[in-house]
């Protein structure tokens, strides 16, 4: 299984902190808070039935996990921010669910990178 984030994202989180491990670290905290938030919100539009509400979550999770560089979830996110602009999802739920799971190994290696970099 390829590793859930680029180090290159990384080391331009890095160098956009100035070199600051603790800056590098409230930075991943903020995905990590962020992306919570953008999870609970595609679990409320799987349990309400509305796919037109997967729209925001699956761009804001989108754009964030590029930010940290976790390629593959942010293509899992933009498949279905796609998908769901254009009408129903048929397999929304699965979607959502393969999302989630890649959220975590992402979260868990978010994780790593702070603690790697002591922040």
């Amino acid at each position: 299984m390829p590793d859930p984030l680029d180090p290159t994202a990384i080391d331009e989180l890095l160098a956009m902190a100035g070199g600051d491990p603790t800056l590098l670290g409230e930075l991943l905290a903020d995905f990590s808070t962020d992306a919570d938030q953008y999870a609970a919100e595609l679990d409320a539009a799987i349990a309400a039935g509305d796919d037109a509400a997967l729209v925001r979550p699956a761009h804001s999770l989108k754009s964030n996990a590029l930010n940290v560089g976790a390629a593959h979830l942010a293509e899992l996110c933009r498949s279905l921010e796609t998908d769901a602009r254009t009408g129903a999802v048929s397999d929304a739920a699965a979607r959502v669910s393969e999302i989630q799971a890649e959220l975590a190994a992402v979260r868990e290696a978010v994780r790593q990178v702070a603690e790697s970099h002591g922040a």
